[in-house]
């Protein structure tokens, strides 16, 4: 739709457009609603792939070639970003949510690499083991947060 109604074919202008009008779609409440099985990922995936491949001068490159040089970030990451987002704000009260009822945090030491590590805990079904709180433990507890959590994120301005 978006390649119907802009007469121009620039490509940096239609990837805005397709971040501004169908990517929001495409991430909507995305911490919610992640897909589970790997075929649901690629439809979700196929979307951008197929707008990208119709850009003008780009058909000939890859996916990974042509997001590199729009600038553009897969959908699958940019869902991975947005648990890790959620999981930052919930872990430092930042959104009305009871850290206890989403996550058991690990307390009494520091490791080297995440000094703020979450117990993963037992689930009874496959369901249960891809909800939000459960499907973020890994990527998290990966995550070099060391220093995140002891400096500030940008320099004082004097």
């Amino acid at each position: 739709m978006i390649l119907h109604c802009f007469r121009s074919r620039d490509p940096i202008l239609l990837t805005k457009a397709f971040c501004t009008f169908v990517r929001p779609v495409l991430e909507y409440s995305s911490t919610i609603w992640n897909p589970v099985y790997k075929y649901d990922t690629i439809k979700l995936e196929a979307v951008q792939m197929r707008f990208l491949k119709r850009l003008d001068g780009l058909h000939s490159f890859s996916y990974m070639c042509r997001m590199d040089k729009l600038g553009l970030e897969s959908l699958y990451s940019r869902r991975v970003k947005a648990d890790l987002v959620m999981c930052y704000k919930i872990l430092n009260n930042h959104v009305c949510v009871d850290v206890d009822s989403f996550f058991t945090q690990h307390v009494g030491y520091h490791t080297r690499e995440n000094c703020a590590k979450l117990f993963k805990t037992h689930t009874a079904s496959v369901r249960d083991g891809h909800f939000f709180s459960n499907r973020v433990i890994n990527v998290w507890n990966s995550l070099y947060l060391t220093l995140l959590f002891h400096r500030p994120l940008l320099p004082a301005s004097n």
